[in-house]
């Protein structure tokens, strides 16, 4: 097989894969709850797609916080170190 006939052949089981589905879904006596189980699937999934986004952006935002929070610890415990040393090497009068 050579590259033009596989390329027609792909064209080939698509339209047949399409043409079945339509049948599938179309179908008078099954078509219409065919039809809302894949509406009801298709809402399902973007619900839970929602959720995981929203839980992964606040898991991202409280991270962000907390390396916040530690540089803040860490630059201040920093300067207090250098006030410390400061004080230290000056004498008492």
């Amino acid at each position: 097989m050579n590259l033009h006939s596989t390329g027609r052949a792909n064209w080939l089981f698509s339209g047949l894969a399409l043409g079945a589905l339509t049948m599938f879904l179309l179908d008078p006596a099954k078509g219409r709850r065919r039809r809302a189980l894949a509406k009801d699937k298709i809402y399902s999934a973007g619900v839970k797609t929602r959720k995981r986004i929203d839980a992964k952006s606040r898991d991202l935002a409280n991270r962000a916080k907390g390396l916040r929070a530690e540089a803040r610890n860490m630059m201040s415990s920093d300067d207090n170190r250098g006030e410390n040393k400061a004080s230290e090497s000056q004498p008492e009068t």
